[in-house]
């Protein structure tokens, strides 16, 4: 009876989701979006500008770390692997930018390099054919190939110091030249590297490979055969885009994922962590992808607020499975040993926003067998699910105490704050635009 209650709930509230008013916000609460939803929370819970401190160096070739990562989308070709692997990076300035895509570039290097490994493999295939044969013949013959496979050896790491001569040199001269200095002596040792370069040939799959124009600031773009690559630098952030690039799944096409790839990068734009955009498309970390509202695509993120990181949060969209952490809650041993289990409830009804969700939880404490009188605070842990409306779909939402030995606030508390945190869950203004129509 109640789950046909809870339905006659969803579809009422979901006709009313284009006529419901913006929820009147608490003090110091800010409003965040990720997917196709929004909602608000106290701002001392600090979701992504957790991460805003200034970037540290790094040593080498080291990308600058990412803070996000998500799938996008579906290959042209192929349903079931995904368009686009998407990361987004901590606060980057330019000259990180200009260093993480000092390598972004078709590598005539790395296919020298795989002619001369295609020929590396030849030898050792033919010294393995030669093992079971003791005559003298093939023994001479064996000796012989180790020395081919030793020059070929020599060459590849001559090569691979070619090509990072090259890195290096290139940038000294963009250095030098935004400093005023002479870069006579640094141009001709380039012009030598780029002779030595030339001696040795490149396979077919390079010279596939090529720079795409996308006609933006601070933006590289590389097709393949078989992927395709970008990187921007926007609103101080670097965002790294991969398409085609997912293991155990077919492989993508060239002439129909560049397009695809190009059209993603014309809808996708950087935005202001509090910036809730209005039309149709999807939230990552500091940027929107404007669509249809139908793309599919798999987001989560996970932090620990600044003021209480003894919590752990957590969002979800769409939701892995759908109640599958409930029957988890109730069915897998209690991971830490050194908590006994006080209490299990749920599923429960809960406000999600303009709809109705479903609420589980559980409370823990510790306990000292040297010490039965020891009261320590109780931990918990509390997951919200709610299911799909028309385009957008199922969200989760999480909460627990991840440092028992942390401080964080009482249950009662806590569950009240969390309750409060999912009564403002609401798609984005685009989506119940792009909704208002349905049935």
């Amino acid at each position: 009876m109640r789950y046909v209650t809870a339905l006659i709930l969803f579809g009422l509230t979901s006709a009313n989701w284009a006529a419901t008013p913006e929820p009147s916000l608490p003090a110091n609460w800010q409003t965040q979006c990720f997917g196709r939803v929004q909602f608000s929370m106290p701002a001392h819970l600090a979701w992504y500008n957790q991460q805003a401190e200034s970037p540290a160096f790094y040593k080498g070739s080291e990308p600058t770390p990412a803070i996000w990562r998500g799938s996008y989308g579906r290959d042209p070709l192929h349903e079931e692997k995904v368009l686009v692997q998407i990361a987004v990076s901590r606060l980057a300035t330019l000259d990180y930018w200009k260093r993480d895509t000092s390598y972004f570039k078709p590598s005539r290097g790395e296919a020298q390099e795989r002619v001369i490994q295609r020929q590396l493999d030849e030898i050792k295939a033919r010294k393995v054919a030669l093992l079971s044969d003791q005559s003298e013949e093939a023994n001479a013959l064996y000796s012989q190939l180790r020395e081919e496979e030793r020059a070929l050896e020599q060459a590849q790491q001559h090569i691979g110091k070619v090509s990072t001569d090259i890195l290096w040199v290139s940038e000294a001269i963009e250095n030098f030249k935004e400093q005023g200095r002479d870069t006579a002596q640094l141009e001709a040792k380039l012009a030598e590297l780029l002779i030595e370069d030339a001696k040795f040939p490149t396979d077919d799959l390079f010279e596939q490979e090529y720079f795409v124009e996308l006609n933006r600031p601070n933006a590289l773009a590389i097709s393949g055969p078989f992927d395709f690559s970008a990187k921007l630098w926007e609103n101080g952030r670097i965002y790294t885009f991969q398409f085609g690039m997912q293991h155990n799944k077919p492989r993508s096409e060239q002439a129909s994922l560049e397009p695809a790839a190009l059209d993603f990068l014309a809808r996708f734009r950087a935005r202001a962590e509090h910036e809730i955009p209005t039309e149709p498309g999807v939230c990552i970390p500091f940027g929107f992808i404007a669509d249809s509202g139908n793309e599919p695509f798999d987001f989560g993120y996970q932090w620990r607020p600044r003021s209480t990181p003894a919590l752990l949060y957590r969002i979800d969209q769409p939701a892995s499975s759908e109640l599958m952490t409930h029957a988890l809650m109730r069915f897998v041993p209690n991971p830490y040993p050194s908590r006994v289990r006080i209490d299990s409830f749920g599923p429960q009804d809960v406000a999600f926003g303009y709809q109705t969700g479903s609420l589980v939880g559980s409370q823990s404490q510790r306990r000292d067998p040297e010490n039965p009188d020891w009261q320590p605070q109780q931990s918990y842990h509390l997951i919200a699910e709610t299911g799909a409306q028309g385009a957008v779909p199922p969200v989760s939402f999480e909460m627990k105490v991840h440092d028992i030995d942390g401080e964080f606030p009482p249950f009662e508390q806590g569950q009240a704050e969390f309750k409060q945190i999912l009564n403002s869950f609401r798609p984005l203004p685009g989506m119940i635009k792009a909704g208002a129509g349905q049935p």
